[in-house]
């Protein structure tokens, strides 16, 4: 069985956190391609530049965030 391509934005700032969603994505059978950005500049620039996102995940508590 091939792994479905996947492209995901992950709004987090560990490090360790993102990882964990990519482990939890290929186990679930998908081939991620995670882009990560830790604030709203960094959010808002990556939605600009790239709207091709399958996926936008989000911690659900970040500084700077409301």
């Amino acid at each position: 069985m091939t792994a479905r391509r996947l492209r995901v934005l992950q709004v987090e700032d560990s490090a360790d956190d993102a990882e964990l969603l990519v482990r939890a994505l290929e186990n679930g059978g998908y081939a991620p391609d995670c882009s990560r950005v830790e604030d709203e500049a960094a959010l808002r620039a990556a939605l600009v530049d790239d709207d091709e996102y399958d996926l936008v995940l989000t911690d659900h508590a970040l500084p700077g965030f409301d």
